[in-house]
């Protein structure tokens, strides 16, 4: 018992001892904390003021950002149906307008917020009656002007993720009198499929594309995909459409359907398509046969040579996108001579992006909606399209 006591009285002693070993760790962690808490909020501030005279130099409107923070927002409020601005009194203007500072700035603004968007499942299951649908993306708000009646355009959308981000494209774009193909990757999930699928149901303009590929990037497919719905919209006989325009689902219009139909009035009947004829890029796309690898799923040169390519064409680089006229659509679909075209590029480097432009840049090939300028064998494609053709090219057709 006697031993007990001294061990207890023992420890009684050493306790404050301890105590005082211990008082200037806690003081010292609560130094720590005023000091970051004090240089916390110096940052903040000086952000702060950063921002501020940074819109004082881009917006004479002295604009304040303001974020409107919503872990809390309800189904209808995040399905965002109007053109609601979620970062308000940014200059849109300066942004349009291509002012590189304020993209920039705009851009680290958004990247500050964490939107909430339905997932793929949700957009399906909402989009599965039409009429809460229609009522929350407001698909009825749309003014058509006879101008626009009278000029029916043609979408072919590229998509394989993101059902809300390819329904914000369809809504920008979608007037009731024009005519829409959505390609949905054949590798995509099923929910995201069923979302867009879906979503066409209840837009009588609006389809899937009756055949899908499965797309790799680089690769045959990507440009099949395209062929597929412009197939489609050649024999949707409910729309007479004039031009067609092909999207990825990860584009946004800066222009409004008006004024898209009044630059493609101005073109009369040509295309914009993108075509240069440059030797060096063509040849390493074309000089060897391209195979997709089955394991990584990216394109690979063979190193076995490639043929010729048919009717002694020129083979063109340009973009994957483009604004065609309906005899262009048709012509690449079914003429004899761009179907052999197509063919061959089958195992050529990224055919997605020399595919339009040779059917463009070949003047003996006789393709419709492609003005021609120039003399000899030096001609310019007006359209966005420039090419400087060999002497092969016969200069009198």
């Amino acid at each position: 018992m006697l031993e007990l006591e001294q061990v207890f009285l023992f420890s009684i002693c050493r306790l404050p001892r301890m105590n005082q070993r211990r008082r200037p760790l806690k003081l010292f962690i609560q130094l720590a904390f005023v000091i970051f808490v004090i240089l916390f909020f110096n940052h903040m501030k000086a952000r702060n003021m950063f921002i501020q005279s940074y819109d004082d130099h881009v917006s004479p409107e002295n604009t304040k950002i303001v974020l409107k923070k919503d872990s809390y927002w309800t189904l209808k409020k995040r399905l965002n149906p109007r053109p609601e601005r979620l970062v308000s009194e940014v200059n849109c203007q300066a942004i349009i307008e291509g002012d590189i500072a304020h993209i920039s700035y705009a851009s680290k603004l958004l990247n500050r917020v964490d939107f909430k968007f339905v997932t793929d499942r949700e957009m399906g299951k909402l989009a599965k009656n039409c009429d809460v649908f229609f009522k929350s993306f407001d698909y009825n708000r749309f003014t058509v002007t006879q101008e626009e009646l009278d000029f029916p355009i043609a979408y072919s959308l590229i998509t394989y993720k993101d059902a809300v981000q390819s329904e914000m494209l369809l809504r920008a774009i979608y007037r009731p009198h024009n005519a829409y193909c959505i390609h949905v990757d054949k590798s995509s999930s099923s929910d995201f499929f069923d979302a867009m699928e879906a979503v066409s149901k209840c837009l009588p303009n609006v389809f899937i594309a009756s055949k899908l590929e499965d797309v790799i990037y680089e690769g045959y497919s990507r440009l099949q995909a395209d062929i597929n719905c412009m197939t489609d919209l050649l024999s949707y006989t409910n729309v007479n459409w004039k031009y067609l325009i092909n999207l990825p689902a990860q584009e946004y219009p800066i222009k409004t359907n008006t004024e898209t139909v009044k630059i493609l009035k101005i073109l009369n009947g040509t295309s914009s398509v993108e075509s240069i004829y440059e030797k060096k890029l063509s040849h390493r796309r074309t000089s060897e046969m391209y195979i997709v690898n089955p394991w990584t799923l990216r394109v690979m040169g063979t190193g076995l040579p490639k043929k010729q390519p048919p009717f002694n064409v020129s083979i063109g680089k340009g973009s994957a996108y483009g604004a065609f006229s309906r005899n262009f659509v048709d012509f690449a679909v079914n003429d004899i001579k761009a179907r052999e075209i197509l063919k061959w590029t089958a195992d050529t480097f990224s055919p997605d992006e020399t595919f339009w432009a040779t059917l463009a840049m070949n003047k003996h090939l006789g393709t419709p909606g492609i003005k021609y300028e120039g003399r000899n064998s030096k001609l310019q494609i007006v359209n966005h399209s420039q090419q400087k053709i060999p002497n092969k090219q016969p200069s009198n057709k």
